[in-house]
């Protein structure tokens, strides 16, 4: 099983372009294993694709995660000097 062929896929387009080329060439013989070496070609290069995105999906949530960090802690130095308290405070 694949993801949908019609959503864009900029780096397997090619490989996207070859299986669909094969399917309408063989009609009967898709069933039979005529477009495996297209199938696999382009199972391989979804996964290249997927762990692309993880990887930039992991390195925004690091980004996200370090400016909410950063607000937290301003917010309580904030607070806290808003309080009288000291500067720091610990942490829980």
């Amino acid at each position: 099983m694949h993801p949908p062929l019609f959503k864009p896929h900029p780096m397997c387009q090619e490989m996207v372009e070859q299986l669909v080329k094969c399917h309408d060439e063989n009609p009967y013989g898709k069933f039979l294993g005529a477009c495996n070496e297209a199938k696999t070609a382009l199972d391989k290069c979804f996964r290249q694709e997927k762990i692309a995105r993880y990887k930039a999906n992991m390195e925004s949530a690091k980004a996200m995660d370090e400016k909410r960090r950063q607000r937290t802690a301003e917010r309580q130095a904030l607070e806290a000097a808003a309080a009288g308290l000291p500067d720091q405070l610990p942490q829980q």
